[in-house]
Protein backbone atom coordinates (compact mmCIF):
# COMPACT_ATOMS: atom_id res chain seq x y z
CA UNK A 1 0.00 0.00 0.00
CA UNK A 2 1.47 3.54 -0.86
CA UNK A 3 2.09 5.66 1.78
CA UNK A 4 0.21 8.98 1.97
CA UNK A 5 1.57 12.13 1.51
CA UNK A 6 2.29 14.42 4.43
CA UNK A 7 0.65 17.71 4.34
CA UNK A 8 2.06 20.38 2.62
CA UNK A 9 2.13 24.27 2.69
CA UNK A 10 -0.47 23.76 -0.60
CA UNK A 11 -2.78 21.99 1.52
CA UNK A 12 -3.28 24.57 4.22
CA UNK A 13 -3.84 27.15 1.13
CA UNK A 14 -6.64 25.08 -0.09
CA UNK A 15 -8.44 23.86 3.16
CA UNK A 16 -7.61 28.03 4.83
CA UNK A 17 -9.55 29.25 1.30
CA UNK A 18 -12.25 27.03 1.80
CA UNK A 19 -12.68 27.49 5.52
CA UNK A 20 -12.82 31.69 5.38
CA UNK A 21 -14.93 31.00 2.59
CA UNK A 22 -17.77 28.98 3.65
CA UNK A 23 -17.14 29.44 7.74
CA UNK A 24 -19.12 32.60 9.21
CA UNK A 25 -18.19 31.51 12.97
CA UNK A 26 -15.26 33.18 13.79
CA UNK A 27 -14.57 30.92 16.92
CA UNK A 28 -15.14 27.98 14.45
CA UNK A 29 -12.91 29.21 11.98
CA UNK A 30 -10.60 29.37 14.22
CA UNK A 31 -10.79 25.85 15.74
CA UNK A 32 -10.64 24.38 12.01
CA UNK A 33 -7.72 26.44 10.96
CA UNK A 34 -5.51 25.88 14.18
CA UNK A 35 -6.27 21.87 13.39
CA UNK A 36 -4.29 22.63 10.06
CA UNK A 37 -1.66 24.84 11.03
CA UNK A 38 -0.64 22.08 13.70
CA UNK A 39 -0.64 19.57 11.02
CA UNK A 40 1.66 21.75 8.47
CA UNK A 41 3.89 22.91 11.07
CA UNK A 42 3.93 19.46 13.09
CA UNK A 43 5.09 17.91 9.26
CA UNK A 44 7.92 20.09 8.07
CA UNK A 45 8.99 24.10 7.91
CA UNK A 46 10.93 23.22 4.88
CA UNK A 47 8.31 25.33 2.70
CA UNK A 48 9.75 28.86 4.20
CA UNK A 49 12.19 30.39 1.90
CA UNK A 50 15.67 31.22 3.14
CA UNK A 51 14.49 34.78 2.78
CA UNK A 52 11.07 33.95 5.01
CA UNK A 53 13.44 32.89 7.17
CA UNK A 54 15.75 35.77 7.55
CA UNK A 55 16.29 37.36 11.61
CA UNK A 56 17.17 40.82 11.87
CA UNK A 57 19.40 41.79 14.80
CA UNK A 58 17.29 45.05 15.61
CA UNK A 59 14.04 43.41 15.99
CA UNK A 60 11.89 40.62 15.33
CA UNK A 61 11.62 39.85 11.69
CA UNK A 62 8.26 39.48 10.07
CA UNK A 63 7.94 38.04 6.16
CA UNK A 64 4.65 37.60 3.99
CA UNK A 65 4.48 34.34 3.06
CA UNK A 66 1.56 34.37 1.10
CA UNK A 67 -1.55 36.60 0.30
CA UNK A 68 -4.59 35.12 -0.56
CA UNK A 69 -6.34 36.51 -3.54
CA UNK A 70 -9.76 37.50 -2.36
CA UNK A 71 -7.93 38.87 0.67
CA UNK A 72 -9.42 36.66 3.49
CA UNK A 73 -6.23 35.95 4.70
CA UNK A 74 -2.62 36.48 5.05
CA UNK A 75 0.15 33.93 6.27
CA UNK A 76 3.55 35.54 7.97
CA UNK A 77 6.65 33.93 9.27
CA UNK A 78 8.23 35.07 11.98
CA UNK A 79 11.37 35.01 13.03
CA UNK A 80 12.37 35.76 16.59
CA UNK A 81 16.03 36.41 17.90
CA UNK A 82 16.85 35.85 21.55
CA UNK A 83 15.63 39.02 23.53
CA UNK A 84 13.53 39.86 20.93
CA UNK A 85 9.57 40.82 21.73
CA UNK A 86 6.93 42.81 20.67
CA UNK A 87 4.67 45.35 22.24
CA UNK A 88 1.55 44.98 23.72
CA UNK A 89 -0.48 45.11 20.60
CA UNK A 90 -3.75 44.19 18.33
CA UNK A 91 -4.15 43.02 15.24
CA UNK A 92 -7.67 44.32 14.64
CA UNK A 93 -8.62 41.13 13.44
CA UNK A 94 -8.53 37.14 14.41
CA UNK A 95 -5.14 35.68 14.41
CA UNK A 96 -3.38 32.45 14.97
CA UNK A 97 0.50 31.96 15.50
CA UNK A 98 2.27 28.07 15.39
CA UNK A 99 5.56 27.93 16.84
CA UNK A 100 7.70 25.82 13.90
CA UNK A 101 10.82 25.94 16.25
CA UNK A 102 11.77 27.51 19.67
CA UNK A 103 9.51 28.45 22.01
CA UNK A 104 7.77 32.26 22.84
CA UNK A 105 5.90 33.59 26.07
CA UNK A 106 2.65 34.93 25.01
CA UNK A 107 0.75 37.20 27.09
CA UNK A 108 -2.87 38.63 27.06
CA UNK A 109 -4.51 41.60 28.27
CA UNK A 110 -8.09 42.35 29.00
CA UNK A 111 -9.04 45.85 28.57
CA UNK A 112 -10.69 47.43 32.14
CA UNK A 113 -12.00 50.78 30.27
CA UNK A 114 -15.16 51.22 28.54
CA UNK A 115 -13.40 51.83 25.14
CA UNK A 116 -15.18 55.64 24.92
CA UNK A 117 -12.25 57.72 25.40
CA UNK A 118 -10.17 58.23 22.63
CA UNK A 119 -6.30 57.00 22.77
CA UNK A 120 -7.11 55.75 26.36
CA UNK A 121 -7.14 52.00 27.04
CA UNK A 122 -6.72 50.50 30.48
CA UNK A 123 -5.55 47.23 30.44
CA UNK A 124 -4.78 44.00 33.13
CA UNK A 125 -2.65 40.91 32.68
CA UNK A 126 -4.62 38.54 32.18
CA UNK A 127 -2.39 35.37 31.44
CA UNK A 128 0.80 33.69 30.05
CA UNK A 129 1.96 31.60 29.00
CA UNK A 130 4.97 29.44 27.13
CA UNK A 131 3.91 28.32 23.32
CA UNK A 132 6.64 25.73 21.81
CA UNK A 133 7.21 23.76 18.67
CA UNK A 134 3.83 22.23 17.34
CA UNK A 135 1.60 24.58 19.61
CA UNK A 136 -0.94 26.94 18.05
CA UNK A 137 -2.44 30.22 19.96
CA UNK A 138 -4.51 32.86 18.83
CA UNK A 139 -6.30 36.45 19.22
CA UNK A 140 -9.64 37.15 18.62
CA UNK A 141 -11.57 40.17 18.82
CA UNK A 142 -12.94 42.01 20.53
CA UNK A 143 -12.34 40.30 23.95
CA UNK A 144 -9.42 37.97 22.82
CA UNK A 145 -6.81 40.39 21.21
CA UNK A 146 -4.63 42.02 23.13
CA UNK A 147 -0.93 40.22 23.60
CA UNK A 148 2.94 40.78 23.24
CA UNK A 149 4.94 37.95 22.50
CA UNK A 150 8.42 37.69 23.75
CA UNK A 151 11.35 35.03 22.72
CA UNK A 152 13.16 35.00 26.60
CA UNK A 153 15.30 31.88 25.54
CA UNK A 154 19.08 31.22 24.58
CA UNK A 155 17.96 30.10 20.43
CA UNK A 156 16.35 31.87 17.97
CA UNK A 157 12.22 31.14 17.19
CA UNK A 158 10.57 30.52 14.28
CA UNK A 159 6.93 30.74 13.55
CA UNK A 160 3.96 30.89 11.15
CA UNK A 161 0.87 33.20 11.68
CA UNK A 162 -1.98 33.21 9.76
CA UNK A 163 -4.33 36.75 10.11
CA UNK A 164 -7.89 37.49 8.84
CA UNK A 165 -6.49 40.87 6.87
CA UNK A 166 -3.22 42.37 5.68
CA UNK A 167 -1.37 43.54 8.60
CA UNK A 168 -0.18 47.13 7.41
CA UNK A 169 -0.89 48.93 11.03
CA UNK A 170 -2.15 47.90 14.58
CA UNK A 171 -2.94 49.16 18.03
CA UNK A 172 0.21 49.45 20.70
CA UNK A 173 -0.39 50.06 24.42
CA UNK A 174 1.52 51.46 26.76
CA UNK A 175 0.46 50.02 30.17
CA UNK A 176 1.96 52.85 31.92
CA UNK A 177 0.48 55.35 30.48
CA UNK A 178 -2.99 54.14 29.84
CA UNK A 179 -2.62 54.98 26.08
CA UNK A 180 -3.51 53.37 22.95
CA UNK A 181 -2.22 54.56 19.64
CA UNK A 182 -2.21 53.06 16.38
Amino acid sequence: MPEAAAYCFQDFITDLELVTSVERDQAEMMRKISRRMKLLIGADDKFLTPEERESDSSHYARHLVYIDRKRRFVIMSGVWMPGQGTPVHDHGTWGLMGVMEGELKVTNYVRLDDRKKPGHAELREANGFWSGRGSVSYVLPPHEEIHKVENLGEASTHSLHVYGRDIIECNQYDLEKKTMSP
